[in-house]
């Protein structure tokens, strides 16, 4: 396959795509849409690209494959679209935010060729492809808890410009939790099968916004325990990537601010822990060279994207994917994986946590 031209549907958060594929090399961005012409036409000028006015001719355009960054409200239905017009797909996170969606998701994918490939970046973070390593290689043993959280203060985004609500100020979205989810269920290579989940609000809080906070506890078909907080809505400063994990031989903790740096303790090659006598942490960045060599070689551009290195790599494995190299790595099976729990959270907190089972996509 030669030059695989895409179109971005979305152009707040699609913009950043341009520049990684440009860099990535094997592809160029040649069409665009967005409900906002404006932002669209401002695009085009920018990229280099043709501007559409509709999803439709945007869709019957000359293109390969499609970037669908719009609102997740609209994530299944234009990813939908776009493979039934035979078009590859690169989704944002969530894959969706109803479980009828969800399943619409699932039987477009099969019901085409097309490559679909979920796009969570945070699965692609150096960090957490190096904790990937160092679990195979058997340094955590049986790792039989993980917890992530995803504190982001996006208070600004719940209201527009004009005083009126956005889509992100919707109460019964679902709560936005692949980024913390995603990495753990691909460190332990497994599936959350219940979750139990609670809201957090507070009086000061406007009528009709979502809940300031959500923390998830969830079991996973291996048997290990989850637990995931989501905090969009408090004043505090941000910490977006924080994972822990523990496991029969060695734990782990990602830095939390102020300085601090990520750490881990491994039976095998560290100081025993004893009642009397702690054993210490040891800097997780001693083990880079030896388990993510590639990463570290990744050239300076490869930060463009504004999440690090990751949409560099997810992009490297997306355009592989169409190529047909490689199987998509996030298909929609995996998307779902990491959106569904967020979904039926908010079940789970109407019912006051009690535990919700989680379908497996793959069995529908």
């Amino acid at each position: 396959m030669g030059l695989i031209r895409f179109g971005i549907i979305g152009l707040r958060r699609g913009r950043s795509y341009a520049r990684v594929l440009r860099l990535v090399g094997g592809a160029a961005v040649v069409a665009l849409y967005d409900a906002d012409q404006s932002r669209a036409d401002a695009a085009a000028h920018e990229i280099g690209a043709r501007a559409h006015g509709s999803l439709e001719a945007f869709l019957s355009s000359e293109i390969d494959a499609v970037v669908v960054a719009s609102p997740i409200p609209f994530h299944a239905e234009q990813s939908g679209a776009a493979l039934a017009a035979g078009k590859h797909v690169l989704c944002e996170v969530t894959a969706c935010d109803t479980l009828d969606a969800a399943r619409s998701l699932v039987a477009a994918a099969r019901a085409t060729t097309a490559v679909y490939m979920f796009a969570e970046n945070y699965r692609y973070l150096d960090e957490v492809e190096q904790l990937r390593r160092m679990r195979v290689d058997g340094h955590f043993g049986e790792l039989y808890y993980g917890e992530g959280e995803y504190l982001h203060d996006v208070r600004d985004l719940f209201v527009a410009s004009d005083g009126t609500p956005t889509w992100r100020a919707q109460p019964n979205g679902p709560v936005y939790c692949t980024h913390s989810i995603g990495p753990l269920l691909y460190i332990l290579d497994d599936r959350v099968r219940t979750v139990s989940a609670l809201a957090s609000r507070s009086e000061e809080d406007t009528d009709g916004l979502p809940p300031k906070m959500h923390v998830l506890q969830m079991t996973t078909d291996r048997g290990a325990t989850l637990r995931v907080r989501v905090d969009i809505g408090s004043p505090r400063p941000h910490n977006m990537a924080h994972y822990a994990l523990q496991g029969t031989r060695g734990a782990y903790e990602a830095w939390r601010g102020l300085g601090d740096r990520s750490k881990v303790w491994l039976v095998d090659e560290h100081e025993p822990s004893r009642v009397s006598d702690s054993a210490c942490w040891h800097p997780l960045e001693e083990y880079a060279a030896r388990y993510i060599p590639d990463r570290l070689a990744a050239p300076p551009e490869a930060r463009t994207g504004g999440h690090g290195s990751s949409e560099y790599w997810m992009l490297r494995d997306f355009l592989a994917a169409v190529r047909g190299e490689i199987a998509p790595p996030i298909d929609a099976y995996a998307g779902l994986d990491y959106t569904l729990p967020g979904i039926l959270a908010l079940e789970s907190a109407t019912r006051r946590g009690a535990p919700v089972d989680v379908p497996d996509p793959r069995a529908w």
